[in-house]
């Protein structure tokens, strides 16, 4: 920095000190003295200053704010209806029916069996050898079968009907409203500020050598311009603004809906059934017997001969018969009878009620706050410098002097 005084110092003087010698008139001589001169230049300095400015904080408060709300209010209402109901009752009829009873009787019946004897016999004799047969013979069995009859009866057959009927329901609805508040947003405000700048330039000036005073040198020097210009900047600033949002409410209408009931009427019709009964029906079988034939046959000595005689023999049998027989039962049947009956019952029904409510929110609020910052200002300090200058060693003519 100390070099760029001298530097400057020396081109602003060494130019005067030239000028003084040509004025007078005097040819030019060579150099032979320096003369030391004091001179006072402004020097750019960035100095750290404090300065208040105004800026924007915000604090969260809590406030307070009362609200609508709907509650449903039950109410409890009697009513009474009439209705009908199918009462059963049980009554009794005399049925008449036939049996068919079976009677067992006890039944002789002959029967011819060959009864064997034997003999003895000498010389010759005949001897008869049996020979079995198989003979099939029938007789006749009374089989009982199962007969299906039909008959029929009355019978109350329960009809079922669909009623429509209406009733009243408080159904809440929710409905969407609009609404204005009040919000803080940050808004970009474009502000300005003054900066000094320095707007200089370099020079090419002559200025003599130290090492040799009479050779002068071709140096840059810095001339400084200072200028203050705006410099515009953006600041985010809190504004109060109007947002429009929406909120829903619950409102209870009433609503007529329609159900469906179902009521049961008894139909008497007369309905067929089936019934079984035992029958004996005679039923003629066959069987088969084995029957003794026997062959005579003549021998030599004495043998024992086996002769069958028929005998008449006689066995009891049961036989069964049926016999129709008419018979009287109660039969006990069921008839629906309808009556009138009244009944009280409780309906509980809504009521929407207005209430309010305190709650509690929280907004923040913007305050304006000064505060202290550093900023960096350049300043032209004026600053004294001592530097050698030649002198150009001459006489001047008398005029130089002046009159």
């Amino acid at each position: 920095m100390r070099r760029r005084l001298l530097l400057l110092i020396s081109a602003v003087v060494l130019p005067t000190a030239v000028a003084w010698a040509g004025d007078c008139g005097c040819p030019p001589a060579p150099c032979c003295e320096e003369r030391v001169v004091e001179t006072t230049c402004y020097v750019p300095q960035c100095v750290t200053e404090t300065r208040k400015i105004q800026c924007i904080e915000y604090a969260y408060e809590e406030r307070e704010r009362k609200v609508t709300y709907y509650e449903r209010v039950p109410e409890i209402k009697t009513v009474t209806c009439q209705y009908t109901v199918m009462v059963p009752q049980t009554r009794t009829r005399e049925h008449t029916y036939t049996v068919c009873k079976p009677i067992w009787k006890d039944v002789t019946r002959e029967y011819t069996v060959m009864v064997p004897h034997t003999e003895t016999r000498t010389a010759t004799r005949t001897v008869c050898k049996p020979v079995w047969k198989e003979v099939r013979r029938e007789y006749t069995v009374q089989v009982p079968h199962t007969e299906t009859r039909t008959s029929t009866h009355t019978v109350c057959k329960p009809v079922w009907k669909e009623v429509s009927r209406d009733y009243t329901v408080i159904v809440p609805h929710t409905e969407t409203r609009q609404g204005v508040r009040k919000v803080w947003k940050c808004v970009p405000a474009k502000r300005t500020h003054i900066v000094c700048e320095d707007q200089g330039h370099w020079e090419e000036r002559t200025v003599a050598a130290r090492c040799d005073p009479c050779q002068p040198t071709v140096c840059k020097v810095w001339v400084s311009k200072i200028v203050q210009k705006e410099v515009p900047y953006t600041v985010n600033e809190m504004q109060c603004l109007d947002d429009p949002y929406e909120y829903q409410v619950t409102v209870c209408k009433p609503e007529t809906r329609t159900c469906t009931v179902k009521i049961c009427e008894y139909v008497t019709e007369e309905q067929p059934y089936e019934y079984r009964v035992t029958v004996c029906k005679p039923e003629t079988r066959s069987c088969t017997v084995k029957v003794c034939e026997y062959v005579t046959e003549e021998q030599s000595h004495e043998y024992k001969v086996t002769v069958c005689k028929p005998e008449t023999r006689s066995c009891t049998v049961k036989v069964c018969e049926y016999v129709k027989e008419q018979k009287t039962c109660t039969v006990n049947y069921t008839v629906c009878v309808p009556q009138q009956r009244t009944k009280t019952y409780e309906v509980c029904t809504y009521k929407c009620v207005p209430r309010q409510r305190t709650e509690k929110y929280t907004v923040c609020v913007p305050h304006t706050v000064k505060k202290e910052i550093q900023v960096q200002v350049c300043k032209m300090v004026p600053q004294t410098v001592t530097c050698r200058v030649p002198v150009t060693c001459c006489r001047p003519a008398p005029h130089c002097y002046g009159s």
